[in-house]
């Protein structure tokens, strides 16, 4: 037998699923002000109680919010993180409606899982990516990452300016 005392097995599904409600509730289906000021919060490094998960019938875990906008490229404001958000909900949405692969990227050294479903914005010719990470390395609560990651990974949104063209004379 295998010892798996410390491992905490969930269902990534599950996870994304109320992810998604909670993201959806906190900025979308709330007052424009709530909204804003939970966006106010993230921005300044606070991390958000948004509830708690139960694993496995006995175990509840504290699960938090935050956000990480280090890759934005432009302005950052309110309605472009509702747009990016819109677009990432949107996304994981019709994933778990088809039950198709989430796409989950995982780091077993530090125990998070990114899922790779982005929410994709363009403003003034600038793309920017949002996806959705998890933190479970503690086991003690689970956070669930915003995360803008830089566009210029995708070759589909990297801007005119990083591609040499020839020109013709």
């Amino acid at each position: 037998m295998s010892e798996e005392k410390n491992q905490v097995q969930l269902n990534m599904v599950q996870l994304l699923n109320l992810s998604c409600n909670l993201l959806h509730q906190g900025f979308l289906s709330t007052t424009k002000q709530q909204a804003k000021q939970a966006l106010k919060d993230l921005k300044a490094g606070k991390r958000i109680p948004v509830g708690k998960v139960t694993i496995q019938e006995t175990y509840q875990l504290p699960l938090k919010l935050e956000l990480d906008y280090s890759e934005f490229k432009g302005p950052f404001n309110f309605p472009s993180f509702e747009a990016a958000l819109k677009g990432m909900l949107q996304r994981c949405g019709e994933t778990l409606k088809a039950k198709k692969d989430l796409n989950i990227l995982t780091n077993e050294e530090t125990g998070s899982a990114l899922v790779h479903l982005p929410g994709v914005i363009e403003q003034d010719g600038r793309f920017n990516v949002l996806v959705t990470c998890f933190e479970m390395a503690n086991n003690k609560e689970i956070v669930i990452r915003l995360l803008f990651v830089n566009p210029d990974q995708y070759p589909q949104f990297r801007g005119k300016d990083d591609v040499t063209d020839i020109e013709e004379e």
